[in-house]
C-alpha cells in the first residue's frame, strides 16, 4: 500500500482531488485519549389577556407570521410549560415532528437523514459514529431560546433539505440583570428496587473516565505487531494490562438529581450603545432501569414464525449531563452589533445490560441457556464557539450586512466496552454459571472527533416605494467538515483456558490477577479490527445564494437561486497504522463530488390583518452521510442491526410544495391548515439481507427508484371561555398531522435498477435478487401516517398557579422493511401522557412537579405478529424550584 504525504498529494493536478485531500490530511488529531445568517428579527413586546402560554405564543407565532416561508416555532416558555428537558423531546410537540431513539427528529414522516440541524443558524458537527445528523437530545432546554423548524426551503438554508431545517437559537445577552439558580429531583418506577451494576471509574459522576477503561499502552503496542502472533504468556500479559473490573451485582438506584445556574447582566453606555453578557451551568445525574425483548431472526416453518435469537433481560443505564455557556454582546449605536459564543456541552452514558439468550440451538433445551454481559461507556461532547455581528447602514438605502464564523469540535470517546457470554445450567434446579469457551469475549475501543468550520455572510438592500417594497439579498456559506474515526475490536478466545478457571458468574474473578499468574491459564488474542474500522473523511462545501422579496397590496412573493458545490472524501487507514489503505490512484475513485443549482418560490396572499394563506416550492437534494458509501458494517445503535453503504450510492433530488392557510386571531387564539407533498427521485432507503446464520440482521443502505410522501397538518390554540365562566382559565392547543408516503423499490423496471446493481454488489451475486424484497412498493422507513399532539392548560386567576396535561402519539412506522416474504417490522404507536405542575410561590421563585410517561406503555417493534424489540420506560416523577435573586 501507499504511504502518503502532503507532498505527494500536491503533485495531483484535479482541484477537487487537492482541495479535498489537502484539508483531509492537514488536521492533527490526538490520539492521547484514546490510546490513554440571516439577522434575528427583533419581536415586538405582545400584551394579551389570558394564559401564560397564550402571551407566551403570541410572541413567537407573530415572528411566525411575518416569515416568508413555512415554519413553526417553540419558544422557551412554550418548552418549559410542557417540562421537556432537552431540544429533541421539545420539538415531538411541533407538527408533523416525531422523536426517535430520544435523539433524532423525523419531520413529516421522513427519517432523520432528511433533516439538517444549526446551532444559531451555523453548521456543527455530530459525535455520532454511525450518523452525520445531531443527536439534539444533546441541547438541555435550559439554554434554549427558541426552536425553529422551517418546513419550506429558502435559498438562504443548506440545499441539503426535505422534511425541514432545525435552527435551535440559543439566549443571548438579557435585558436586565438576572442571577437566577435551580435543583431538581426525580424518581423512575423502574429504579425503585435493584438493579444488576458494577464499579466503573472514580470519575463517573463528572461524566468523565478516571483512566480505568482506556486503553493500556501495552496494548496498543502489541497491536502494531500483530495480537494474533503472541503468545499465550504474552497474550496473558496484555489482558492483565486491560480493564476486568466489569463483576455485575445488585445494587440500589439513586435517585436523579441536577442543579443549574444563570448569570448575566447589561450595562448601557453612551447615548445608544450597550454590552452584555450570559453565563449558565447545567448538571444532571441521572439513572434508567428497563426490561428488554429482542428477536435478531425469525424463520418460517410449516407450523408458522419460528424465533431463531432473542434476548431477554434487564439493561441498566447511568447519564451524566454537563452543559456551560458564555455568551457576550455589544450594541453601537442601535445600528451595529457584535455577538460571541461559546457553548459546551457532554453527555455521558454508562449502560449495563444483563440478559438471557435463547436460540434455535438451545431454545429447546431448558438447562442449556447463556447469559451476556455487555457493557457500553461513552462520552460525548460538543464545544463550539462563534462570533457574529449585524450592521445596518441608514444612510446607504438602510443596507444591512451580517457575516459570522464558527469553529465547533465534536467528540465522542468509548473505551472498554465489553461482551461476554456465560453458559447458564439449571440442571436439577440447581444454577451454575460459566465463562463460554465457545464465544469469544470482545473488548471494544471507540474514538471519534468531528471538526466543523462555517463562515459566510449576508447582505441586503431594500427599496420602499409608494404602492410597493422590493428587497434584495445575497449571501455565500462556506462549510469545512473533518472526521477522524477509530474502532479497534479485540477478541480473547478462551478455549484454551482450563475449565476450572472459567466457572463462576463474576466476570473480574475469572480473569483475577491469580488466575492470570497459572501457568495453564492459556489464552489468545485476536484482532478483529478491519480496514474501515480507522478513517478519516472531509466534506467541502461552497454555496451562493440570490433571493428577492417583493411586497404590493395583499402579495408577497420571495424566491431565489442557490449554487453549491460539495465534495466529500473517505479514506481508510490500514488498521493500526497511519497508512492508508488505497492506492494512490484509487483515492479519486472515493471522491464524491456534484454541484448543482437550487430554486425556490413562495407566495404568500394577505386575506386581513388575521388571515393569510401561503404558498410554496422548492427542489433541494440529500445526499448520503460518510457511513452510506463505505461497505464497512456498523452497529446501529437504534436497533443494534448491521449495516453497511453502498460505494454507488447517488444522491436524492426532491422536489417540495406546500400550501398552508393561516389565521392569528387577537386573543392570541390561532388555527392553521396546511398541505405538503414532496416527489423524491432515488430516495436512499435500507433493506434487510438475507442470512442463513444466528445474530443480528444485515441492513444495506440503498437507492430506491422513486418515493412521494403527501399529508394534511392542522394546528390550533383555543381557550374554552365559550364553555362558560367557570372555564375561562383553560385551552386546548395541539396539531394532528394525516400523511402517506410510498416508495418504489424499483424491481420491475425496465433493465436492472439501482437498487438491484447495489443489491447485486453487497450479495456478489445477480441471482435471486430480485425474490429478496417482499414490498416492491411500501411507505418510507420511518413514516407514521398519524401524529398527534393535545395540551390542556390551566392558569390560575392570581397566575401563581398553572397545570399542563400533554398527549403525544404517532402511529405505525417501518423500521425493518421485510425479506424472503417476511412482512415489514414496525414500531407499534406509543401514546405518552405527561402532566406538569408549576407553582409560583413569589414573583421570583418557582417550583414545578413533572410526571412523564404516565400510561407507562412499552415500546415495541413487531414483525409477523412477534415483537422483536421492547423497551419498558418507566413513569417518571420529577420536582424542581429555581429563584432568582
Amino acid at each position: 500500500m501507499a504511504v502518503w504525504s502532503v507532498e505527494m498529494l500536491k503533485s495531483k493536478t484535479n482541484r477537487i482531488y487537492n482541495a479535498v485531500a489537502l484539508a483531509l490530511l492537514s488536521s492533527s488529531v490526538s490520539m492521547t485519549a484514546f490510546a490513554a445568517e440571516e439577522p434575528e428579527e427583533t419581536i415586538e413586546e405582545v400584551v394579551v389577556e389570558g394564559s401564560r402560554l397564550q402571551g407566551t405564543a403570541q410572541a413567537v407565532l407573530e415572528e411566525r407570521k411575518n416569515q416568508a416561508f413555512v415554519a413553526d416555532i417553540m419558544g422557551a416558555e412554550q418548552i418549559s410549560r410542557t417540562g421537556d428537558s432537552d431540544a429533541a423531546s421539545a420539538l415531538r410537540r411541533v407538527t408533523g415532528l416525531t422523536l426517535v431513539d430520544g435523539k433524532f427528529i423525523y419531520v413529516r414522516g421522513l427519517g432523520e437523514r432528511y433533516s439538517a440541524t444549526q446551532l444559531d443558524s451555523m453548521i456543527v458537527p455530530s459525535p455520532d459514529p454511525t450518523r452525520s445528523v445531531l443527536p439534539l437530545d444533546l441541547f438541555p432546554s435550559g439554554i434554549i431560546e427558541s426552536l425553529n423548524v422551517q418546513k419550506a426551503y429558502s435559498p438562504d438554508l443548506p440545499a441539503h433539505f426535505a422534511g425541514g431545517n432545525v435552527d435551535i437559537r440559543i439566549k443571548s445577552i438579557p435585558e436586565e440583570s438576572i442571577f437566577k439558580v435551580g435543583a431538581s429531583l426525580g424518581i423512575n418506577t423502574n429504579n425503585s428496587g435493584s438493579s444488576p451494576w458494577y464499579s466503573g471509574g472514580g470519575d463517573d459522576w463528572q461524566g468523565r473516565d478516571d483512566g480505568s477503561r482506556a486503553m493500556p499502552r501495552t496494548l496498543a503496542n502489541n497491536l502494531r505487531r500483530g495480537l494474533n502472533n503472541l503468545s499465550s504468556s504474552e497474550a496473558v500479559n496484555v489482558l492483565s494490562s486491560m480493564n476486568r473490573d466489569y463483576s455485575a451485582a445488585e445494587e440500589s438506584i439513586d435517585p436523579d438529581y441536577g442543579f443549574d445556574f444563570t448569570l448575566g447582566d447589561r450595562y448601557d453606555f453612551g447615548e445608544n450603545s450597550r454590552f452584555g453578557y450570559l453565563a449558565s451551568f447545567a448538571y444532571k445525574n441521572e439513572w434508567t432501569v428497563s426490561n428488554e425483548r429482542n428477536v435478531n431472526n425469525l424463520s418460517r416453518t410449516s407450523n408458522g414464525i419460528k424465533i431463531q435469537e432473542f434476548a431477554d433481560g434487564a439493561s441498566t443505564e447511568h447519564n451524566v449531563k454537563v452543559s456551560g455557556m458564555l455568551n457576550f454582546g455589544f450594541d453601537f449605536n442601535e445600528s451595529h452589533r457584535f455577538e460571541f459564543n461559546n457553548l459546551s456541552l457532554r453527555d455521558t452514558r454508562d449502560r449495563l445490560r444483563n440478559r438471557l439468550l435463547e436460540s434455535t440451538n438451545t431454545i429447546d433445551e431448558p438447562d442449556d441457556e447463556r447469559r451476556q454481559l455487555d457493557v457500553l461507556y461513552e462520552e460525548r461532547e460538543m464545544m463550539t464557539h462563534q462570533v457574529k455581528g449585524t450592521h445596518n447602514f441608514a444612510d446607504w438605502n438602510n443596507l444591512s450586512v451580517d457575516w459570522y464564523y464558527s469553529t465547533s469540535e465534536a467528540e465522542r470517546y468509548a473505551p472498554g466496552a465489553l461482551e461476554a457470554f456465560f453458559r447458564v445450567n439449571l440442571e436439577n434446579g440447581t444454577r451454575t454459571e460459566r465463562l463460554a469457551s465457545d464465544v469469544d469475549t470482545k473488548y471494544m475501543y471507540q474514538y471519534l472527533i468531528d471538526d466543523a468550520k462555517n463562515w459566510g455572510g449576508n447582505i441586503a438592500l431594500p427599496f420602499f416605494m409608494d404602492n410597493y417594497t422590493f428587497e434584495l439579498k445575497a449571501g455565500a456559506d462556506f462549510v469545512e467538515k473533518q472526521r477522524y474515526a477509530s474502532n479497534v475490536d479485540v477478541a480473547i478466545q478462551t478455549f484454551a483456558i482450563p475449565s476450572t478457571y472459567l466457572q463462576g458468574s463474576d466476570y473480574s474473578q475469572i480473569f483475577s490477577d491469580q488466575n492470570l499468574a497459572q501457568s495453564d491459564f492459556s489464552l489468545r488474542l485476536d484482532d478483529q479490527t478491519t480496514g474501515g474500522d480507522k478513517y478519516r473523511a472531509t466534506t467541502l462545501i461552497d454555496a451562493f445564494y440570490l433571493m428577492a422579496d417583493y411586497e404590493s397590496g395583499n402579495w408577497r412573493y420571495t424566491g431565489g437561486l442557490r449554487y453549491e458545490d460539495f465534495r466529500q472524501v473517505s479514506i481508510p487507514y490500514q488498521p493500526h497504522t497511519n497508512f492508508f489503505d488505497v492506492d494512490t490512484a484509487e483515492i479519486e475513485g472515493l471522491i464524491f463530488q456534484e454541484d448543482d443549482i437550487f430554486a425556490s418560490i413562495a407566495a404568500t396572499y394577505i386575506v386581513d390583518a388575521e388571515r393569510q394563506w401561503r404558498f410554496n416550492f422548492s427542489q433541494t437534494a440529500i445526499r448520503p452521510d460518510l457511513r452510506d458509501i463505505s461497505t464497512t458494517f456498523y452497529i446501529d445503535p437504534l436497533t443494534e442491526f448491521l449495516v453497511r453503504g453502498s460505494t454507488s450510492l447517488q444522491s436524492s433530488a426532491i422536489n417540495n410544495v406546500d400550501v398552508r392557510w393561516e389565521w392569528y386571531m387577537p386573543s392570541g387564539e390561532n388555527l392553521s391548515v396546511a398541505f405538503f407533498a414532496k416527489d423524491i427521485d432515488r430516495p436512499i432507503e435500507m433493506i434487510e439481507l438475507p442470512s442463513a446464520t444466528e445474530g443480528a440482521p444485515q441492513l444495506l443502505t440503498a437507492n430506491a427508484e422513486s418515493g412521494e410522501v403527501y399529508g394534511v397538518e392542522v394546528e390550533f390554540l383555543k381557550d374554552l371561555t365559550f364553555l362558560g365562566d367557570n372555564w375561562s382559565n383553560y385551552f386546548v392547543s395541539g396539531n394532528v398531522t394525516l400523511s402517506d408516503s410510498q416508495v418504489d423499490i424499483g424491481l420491475n423496471s425496465p433493465g436492472t435498477s439501482l437498487f438491484e446493481q447495489q443489491l447485486a454488489e453487497a450479495l456478489e451475486t445477480n441471482q435471486g435478487v430480485t425474490e429478496v424484497i417482499t414490498n416492491n412498493k411500501r411507505r418510507l422507513i420511518g413514516h407514521s401516517e398519524w401524529v398527534m399532539n393535545l395540551q390542556l392548560g390551566w392558569d390560575s386567576l392570581d397566575n401563581n398557579h398553572s397545570a399542563t396535561v400533554v398527549y403525544n402519539a404517532f402511529g405505525p412506522r417501518i423500521i425493518v422493511p421485510g425479506v424472503n416474504g417476511f412482512e415489514d417490522g414496525e414500531e407499534k404507536p406509543f401514546h405518552s401522557l405527561d402532566m406538569v405542575y408549576t407553582w409560583y410561590p413569589s414573583f421570583d421563585s418557582t417550583v414545578k412537579v413533572r410526571l412523564k410517561n404516565i400510561l407507562d406503555q412499552d415500546k415495541e417493534i413487531e414483525q409477523e405478529g412477534v415483537t422483536i424489540l421492547r423497551e419498558n420506560p418507566g413513569t417518571e416523577l420529577s420536582v424542581s424550584f429555581s429563584t432568582n435573586f
